[in-house]
């Protein structure tokens, strides 16, 4: 198929990855919907390719709603990539409370497998799919005073490997991009003495994105 027909369905459009994403696929007329959080279940035509949608991604009912308006749209979703979550610092394991690991779970975690789960049925009927999740270096190596983080992340990795083996007979592909520390204002804010040179533009991460979703490659963690 020719990437330059893919629908494309981009999660955390206001993030710095997901905005760098958009523009990167808006600039090669690809067509985009871009969802972001929010009550007021907004829809805006920014352009001639890119529709912008609000919903709360962690319940599941907003994403049948959302899903439901771009297949009136367009016939057929070819590409989903999960940007939206969080990050949070916190306590030790001991001291962490149950709102610390459902908030965590619910940002990376329940976001994901919702929009995974509501659109696998569209691509399998349709023979072809392309999911793209994103992990952390945390959830294979854990991370101090930030285990709800890890953990749900480790989740959203185990979800992306399961659905590799469980998408392959229908044309499905899912990997994870890994990236190291992202080079946004916030985190040069946060760390203002790091080397920014190592660290890992929003663009570049949105090139690996497009490039994974021209292969076949499934169940892979995709470092950055």
């Amino acid at each position: 198929m020719d990437i330059k027909t893919f629908n494309w369905v981009v999660t955390g459009a206001n993030g710095n990855v997901g905005m760098a994403l958009i523009n990167e696929l808006v600039q090669r007329q690809y067509y985009i919907f871009g969802i972001d959080y929010g009550k007021g279940q907004q829809l805006k035509e920014l352009n001639d390719y890119y529709i912008y949608m609000e919903a709360d991604l962690t319940e599941q009912k907003e994403v049948f709603r959302v899903v439901d308006e771009m297949l009136k749209r367009k016939k057929l979703i070819h590409v989903l990539v999960n940007i939206v979550g969080g990050f949070a610092m916190g306590n030790p394991v001991e001291e962490t409370t149950r709102n610390d690991w459902d908030y965590m779970f619910n940002l990376n975690f329940q976001t994901a497998l919702n929009c995974c789960k509501i659109t696998l049925p569209e691509m399998k009927k349709n023979g072809f799919g392309r999911i793209i999740n994103f992990g952390s270096v945390a959830a294979q190596e854990g991370m101090a005073h930030a285990g709800p983080y890890a953990v749900s992340k480790a989740a959203v990795v185990a979800l992306t490997k399961t659905l590799a083996l469980e998408g392959k007979k229908h044309g499905i592909t899912c990997n994870a991009i890994i990236p190291t520390i992202i080079d946004t204002p916030q985190n040069r804010n946060a760390m203002p003495e790091a080397d920014f040179s190592t660290w890992t533009s929003p663009r570049a991460i949105a090139k690996t994105i497009i490039e994974t979703v021209k292969n076949d490659k499934t169940g892979e963690m995709i470092y950055v």
